[in-house]
């Protein structure tokens, strides 16, 4: 039986400092430089982990970053011959674009709202207040960053409707609120890297609603004990849940991935 190993980065595999929690700093490695600086990072059993599964079943990273971003990280054991970036926008192939898949995504993306049009009404709505930046990613979708503590109560239901009703949804992760198209999903990246290497059962990870998709592809799944999904209490029979949160829940999961999802996570 062939399995697929999907697994998304930021906040399920790899931590800011912020986002790592009660975890002994000794114990961290750092898998991502910005700016001169460490800016994510793994315990070094995670990272353990993930070196024997790339060199042995290999592992899909599937992210929501852009392709610059993505490749910013350094995960252990050798490159990923597939990635999904961009929320599944992009796929990597060796490191390169995927011109196939770019023009299927481009055929999909019809259906919505066109991005200018989103972008638009984000910067109405995203108020200097609140507001640090407004960005656009890939030329697919774009996101604010924000101070969460400042948002009005009403700003999220209200810009998640208006979304909705023109094809695309939101997601709040940590400081970033994103606008993604409802075509444009991971799930459909990895079904079809899922075809080409004739995998017959896919194991996966992730931790934003922006992930369900994925868990909802996967044969087994596992989220941590955060997040998104953790906090709108989603859930699926196939789906597991981590004891862990922050970096510890990432090692959690890196286990998990190694086993194939044939481990339970412990009671």
């Amino acid at each position: 039986m062939a399995v697929l190993v999907a697994a998304d980065l930021d906040r399920t595999l790899i931590y800011s400092v912020r986002a790592a929690g009660p975890v002994d700093a000794a114990d961290l490695i750092d898998v991502e430089t910005y700016e001169g600086r460490p800016a994510s990072f793994m315990t070094r059993a995670a990272a353990a982990d993930l070196e024997v599964m790339a060199r042995t079943v290999g592992l899909v990273p599937v992210t929501t970053r852009t392709v610059a971003q993505f490749q910013r990280v350094r995960l252990p054991g050798p490159p990923a011959g597939y990635a999904v970036t961009a929320n599944g926008g992009v796929l990597l192939v060796d490191g390169e674009r995927d011109p196939a898949w770019t023009a299927s995504v481009a055929d999909r993306l019809r259906a919505s709202a066109p991005l200018p049009e989103v972008r638009s009404y984000v910067e109405r709505m995203c108020h200097p207040q609140w507001t640090q930046s407004v960005r656009s990613a890939e030329d697919l979708f774009c996101y604010a960053v924000l101070d969460r503590a400042a948002l009005p109560p009403s700003f999220l239901p209200q810009v998640s409707e208006w979304a909705e009703a023109r094809g695309w949804r939101t997601s709040l992760q940590g400081r970033k609120l994103y606008w993604v198209p409802t075509a444009l999903t991971k799930a459909a990246a990895v079904a079809e890297v899922a075809r080409r290497l004739g995998a017959d059962r896919v194991v996966a990870a992730g931790d934003s609603l922006l992930d369900i998709d994925l868990l909802e592809l996967a044969d087994r799944g596992i989220h941590p004990a955060h997040g998104e999904i953790f906090d709108s209490g989603w859930s699926a029979p196939h789906v597991e849940c981590t004891t862990a949160t922050g970096a510890l829940a990432g090692q959690e999961i890196a286990g998990w991935l190694r086993a194939g999802g044939k481990a339970s996570v412990p009671a």
